[in-house]
């Protein structure tokens, strides 16, 4: 039983990590948006992605869901 208990655990942090990232992102591109969106939506489009009709907010909760799965495989190497 311990074990299911475990397996569950495991599975809800899998799916809360990238979610609690994907909010965090997006309220942290909210209020970076606030102050520096013309320099943020300059140097993504120097980078070479259009960012034309999104938000810093939609960019912010993007990056934040992507930053969710390297956060967690970047201690796993460092751990090793």
């Amino acid at each position: 039983m311990k074990t299911i208990l475990a397996l569950l655990g495991v599975f809800a942090l899998i799916i809360l990590f990238p979610l609690i990232g994907v909010l965090a992102g997006a309220f942290v591109g909210w209020v970076v948006g606030l102050f520096f969106e013309e320099t943020v939506m300059g140097f993504f489009a120097r980078a070479g992605f259009d960012t034309a009709g999104y938000a810093m907010w939609q960019l912010g909760a993007a990056l934040g869901f992507v930053s969710a799965f390297f956060a967690n495989r970047t201690s796993q190497i460092e751990n090793d």
